[in-house]
């Protein structure tokens, strides 16, 4: 489903951890931390040996928890040094998250074939990052700015400098929104939504290219398309009333940007 659905043009999962993703391709570091267990016994045992002072502190601890890093395979170790409970965690670690998980990775691998995704990860895996793992990158008032292309009226025409006037409004609108700090305001995603039908930008981008038209008395709220991804925004004589009517249009077509 991740592999079609990003084929065609919606966004990717962003939820796969790095250290999956790297070892989904078999290369790059893949070395998660204690941290990343959620098991809170687990995440006990695995500080306590990591935090242990001595080799007799270490052998006391394995053998507490012996038990437990047997069914992982971890209890061969022969403790001779403070350094080997660095091998005991690591070991742990890729058993707890890779090895005892081998066959449901192997199955998402196998989904990921489908349509060469799998073989385009491979080939450009730092481009294909970002849209399966989280990012706390967001969408900017620029971002918005550039993806949009504007359709202006003649140059010279009546319609063209209101256009002029509201194309302005529109960019101050998006900093506005990027800088909200109020719940009575949509995002730069409810935005993106509203125009065209996803709160993210697709990884291989929106085909075809959002646009940005003007409504000359025909509404006072923005219009939207979502199948061609065309926003149509009103005029108004001042900035004051172009923002209320933007928010309010916006916030009232949750999902898909009907009027």
């Amino acid at each position: 489903m991740i592999a079609v659905s990003m084929v065609h043009g919606g966004p990717g999962p962003q939820f796969i951890s790095k250290n999956l993703f790297n070892y989904i391709l078999c290369e790059g570091i893949f070395s998660p931390d204690t941290k990343d267990v959620c098991d809170p016994e687990i995440q006990m045992m695995l500080q306590k040996i990591k935090s242990s002072s001595s080799v007799e502190c270490l052998r006391s601890t394995v053998e507490v928890y012996a038990t437990m890093l047997m069914i992982a395979g971890c209890l061969c170790h022969v403790i001779r040094e403070l350094s080997d409970k660095d091998k005991i965690v690591e070991d742990y670690l890729k058993w707890y998250f890779f090895t005892r998980n081998a066959a449901c990775i192997q199955r998402f691998k196998e989904g990921l074939t489908t349509l060469n995704v799998l073989e385009a990860m491979k080939q450009n895996p730092s481009g294909f990052m970002k849209y399966f793992c989280f990012s706390e990158k967001k969408i900017t008032s620029e971002i918005i700015e550039n993806l949009f292309k504007a359709e202006f009226s003649q140059p010279g025409s009546n319609r063209r400098q209101e256009e002029v006037r509201t194309a302005a409004y529109w960019a101050d609108y998006l900093l506005d929104i990027e800088g909200k700090t109020s719940f009575a305001e949509p995002s730069l995603e409810d935005i993106l939504m509203f125009s065209t039908g996803v709160s993210s930008i697709p990884p291989i981008g929106f085909h075809p290219k959002p646009t940005v038209n003007f409504l000359h008395n025909e509404s006072p709220y923005p219009i939207a398309q979502t199948c061609t991804n065309f926003l149509s925004i009103p005029i108004h004589k001042t900035y004051d009333k172009f923002k209320y009517h933007m928010n309010f249009g916006i916030l009232n077509s949750p999902g898909f940007g009907q009027h």
